[in-house]
């Protein structure tokens, strides 16, 4: 159990396959289950689980501008590894690097219609 949940099984943790599309920003995970996760680079970005940005959390979600000046770089990634059979690791063209995002942690915030019901408690009348 992790967070008062129960462990995902481990077939919905392997990914088949993952893709960076720099021409709509954002990164894909095919899993092995079948189910499609697509995650913009910026929800990616303002979800990152090092330790730096979990420790400024709530204080930092939503600073940046969404619209960059004209002139500035956009966020998006630089280059992405592997991290042995487990995680990814991104490298943000705002120089961050520090965060390994687990397939584990990838799948419980997949950003899909499925999985936010999945994870938010139904509301019966």
């Amino acid at each position: 159990m992790e967070n008062g949940k129960p462990a995902m099984p481990n077939e919905l943790l392997t990914a088949t396959r993952i893709k960076l599309a720099a021409g709509n920003d954002t990164l894909t995970i095919q899993w092995l289950d079948g189910h499609l996760s697509v995650y913009s680079y910026r929800y990616l970005r303002d979800r990152c689980p090092c330790a730096s940005c979990q420790e400024q959390g709530a204080a930092r979600s939503g600073t940046e501008n969404p619209s960059p000046l004209l002139g500035a770089k956009a966020l998006k990634p630089e280059r992405a590894a592997l991290v042995g059979r487990y995680a990814v690791q991104i490298f943000w063209s705002d120089g961050h690097s520090a965060g390994i995002y687990s397939f584990d942690y990838l799948r419980r915030v997949c950003p899909c219609a499925e999985c936010i019901a999945q994870r938010e408690p139904s509301i019966t009348a």
